[in-house]
């Protein structure tokens, strides 16, 4: 049962960033154990049959869903053999992190937040997007004005710079139509470190995957190229009302998603 990640978790993340090698990795390694990888694993247990209702197509195993500590640096110039962060991450089954369109919630020594997003170009799936906001701009919008979205979300992602966007699209989204992927993103306020710390950030974590439902959807109906047709809203799961203010985004790069 999940009672919460302590701050010895993020003791531990600071510790290996300032210590990125083997050797504190060793010494330290009852403490990734017992602060990180146990405490995740609840979690993700804990929070399972939410996501399995949300698509019951998407991977929840244990070793799929949270991240490994040690980085693959097989082709990065940053030989560095951990990360100063953990995630735990929900995909398709054999779905590389370039690949599909994925949910997040990660914490490292300085942030913690929450996401989903393709991540990397994706030019069929965003071609896909541009013509429902062309053909449909009403279920664009509803989407994206969804409660527990609007305003708490991040919206945005990289532009083709030479692409013209159609005059028949509607004001409010031009900025979307140009993008070579989509992200939403939203960084934690300072009351959700403390609620991490208890059993009741389960319910924030409910709170969170019933926010981000809607877009999901939206954006695998897109990929599997069914005819538009309206989703119906999840049943919401029992979570808490979020309170606080909402910190600078940060935007999370396709290579940190190593699971």
């Amino acid at each position: 049962m999940f009672t919460g990640i302590r701050k010895e978790a993020v003791d531990f993340l600071i510790g290996i960033k300032l210590n990125n090698n083997e050797t504190y990795y060793r010494d330290h390694l009852e403490d990734y154990e017992h602060e990180i990888k146990i405490p995740l694993r609840e979690l993700n247990e804990a929070v399972s049959p939410v996501v399995h209702a949300m698509d019951p197509d998407l991977d929840i195993r244990p070793g799929s869903v949270i991240a490994r500590l040690r980085r693959d640096t097989r082709f990065t110039k940053d030989k560095s053999p951990f990360r100063d962060h953990i995630w735990m991450g929900w995909r398709y089954p054999g779905e590389r992190r370039s690949e599909g369109f994925h949910m997040y919630w990660g914490f490292g020594a300085d942030w913690m937040g929450w996401g989903c997003g393709s991540y990397g170009t994706d030019r069929p799936l965003m071609d896909a997007f541009r013509e429902r906001i062309l053909t449909d701009p009403d279920r664009i919008r509803s989407v994206f004005m969804t409660e527990g979205f609007r305003g708490r979300y991040a919206v945005g992602g990289e532009s083709y710079r030479k692409m013209t966007v159609p005059k028949s699209v509607p004001e409010d989204l031009k900025a979307l139509y140009p993008l070579k992927y989509l992200e939403a993103n939203r960084n934690a306020a300072p009351d959700e470190w403390e609620l991490m710390q208890k059993p009741e950030f389960v319910q924030r974590m409910i709170e969170e995957i019933n926010a981000m439902t809607p877009l999901l959807q939206l954006m695998k109906e897109l990929r599997q190229g069914v005819n538009p047709t309206p989703l119906e809203a999840p049943e919401p799961a029992e979570s808490l009302n979020s309170t606080g203010g909402q910190a600078k985004i940060v935007v999370r790069k396709a290579e940190e998603f190593d699971f």
